[in-house]
């Protein structure tokens, strides 16, 4: 049995129901003259009428309903129906308006479909430029550490300062590795999400439905955003050398960037200077941003030095709520919290970069305090630097 060719271009398949609509109306229009039944025969135009909505012409529902309306009036004419009852006239305006109001309908239809196929594309698109962003942070990546390798080579005539620097290179480019799988996987998993989104907003053409569908295209992508943004300050971990820095400096830098309306800053460093990576400063900017966010009811921020056996200690210390117990050590896990759950994550990779550690040691209930561990050798005071 043979099958029926139904066109195999959008061309041949607008006009195949072209030609169908035509046929249909031409039928339609004979049973009018030879049956006169009125509103029984008329209600059939709604069939060409309704499959104008597959043709790509903006305003073919409009073009659809002027030509129906012309057969309306032909059928009138032709059959003498309008002579021999005064009432068919009138009856047909009628149904020449109803045709009106559906040829409306049917365009309202069509401009809404239109635009949501416009927004599904613009969708698609920011999907692939996402898909781009991923392959081009893999290949930056892939770059950076090819540099790294070279840099270590040459650093290892270097003096034992040099030789500080060519260890946290090193870290660096572990880490740039350890960025390229956890980049990859975090963006996988929300582009996925992304992508269920959109199917459910090509599902339904409601607009409260569409509404919430689009709403959650927004979270999800904001999620991603977030993303991109830890990649960015991830990836400029150990970009420059390590270099000394006076910490008092940066601390107080850092608070400018913050709103510390009712927050008294006690900033007592001396000229202390540390050995450490480029990203320090985001490392003090966090522990001041961690503070204002989650201790509830924090008034003051304090920050000291203390010398130990092991070496110097930069304490940070806060009159909030403090860490539970049980939270300690999950602080610094990446994605634990109640915000991005990256900060304090970020602050210890920034600080392994030259071998310095955080842990907090505060009592629940008084204030979170952090103590930052600069190994000897890796801090100076200013005065007796040369």
């Amino acid at each position: 049995m043979a099958e029926i060719d139904l066109g195999k271009t959008p061309e041949e398949r607008e006009h195949l129901i072209q030609l169908s609509m035509i046929c249909l109306g031409i039928g339609i229009l004979a049973a009018d003259i030879f049956l006169p039944l009125g509103f029984v025969i008329w209600i059939l135009y709604l069939m060409p009428l309704l499959m104008s909505v597959w043709l790509t012409h903006r305003y073919a529902p409009f073009f659809t309903a002027w030509l129906i309306t012309f057969c309306i009036f032909l059928g009138s004419l032709i059959s003498g129906v309008g002579r021999s009852d005064p009432s068919d006239l009138p009856n047909r305006a009628v149904f020449i308006l109803m045709m009106a109001i559906v040829a409306l309908l049917v365009w309202e239809i069509r401009t809404n479909y239109s635009n949501l196929e416009t927004e599904v594309i613009e969708r698609r698109t920011a999907q692939e430029n996402l898909e781009d962003l991923t392959r081009s942070l893999e290949t930056r990546v892939a770059e950076r550490t090819k540099e790294l390798s070279d840099v270590n080579k040459a650093l290892e005539i270097d003096i034992a300062e040099r030789r500080k620097v060519e260890s946290a290179l090193e870290t660096a480019n572990k880490k740039l590795n350890l960025l390229s799988q956890i980049t990859r996987h975090d963006i996988s998993n929300r582009v996925f999400a992304l992508l269920v989104d959109i199917d459910l907003a090509k599902e339904y053409a409601e607009d409260v439905r569409l509404k919430d569908a689009l709403e959650k295209v927004e979270l999800t992508s904001l999620s991603i955003q977030d993303q991109i943004t830890f990649t960015k300050d991830y990836q400029e971990i150990g970009s420059q050398a390590p270099a000394w820095y006076t910490v008092a400096t940066i601390v107080k830098h850092a608070a400018e960037q913050l709103d510390l309306q009712g927050v008294d800053m006690d900033v007592r460093l001396g000229n202390t200077d540390i050995f450490a990576d480029a990203m320090i400063k985001k490392v003090f900017y966090n522990l001041i941003d961690n503070a204002l966010r989650h201790g509830d009811h924090v008034t003051r921020i304090e920050f000291s030095t203390k010398d130990t056996a092991d070496g110097l200690l930069i304490i940070c210390q806060d009159n909030g709520v403090g860490v539970a117990p049980q939270d300690k050590t999950k602080i610094f896990a990446k994605g634990f919290g109640r915000d991005s759950g990256l900060g304090l994550f970020l602050i210890r990779e920034i600080l392994s970069i030259t071998k310095i550690s955080i842990h907090e040691t505060g009592d629940y209930g008084k204030g979170a305090r952090f103590e930052i561990l600069i190994p000897k050798g890796d801090y100076r005071m200013a005065e007796s630097a040369s």
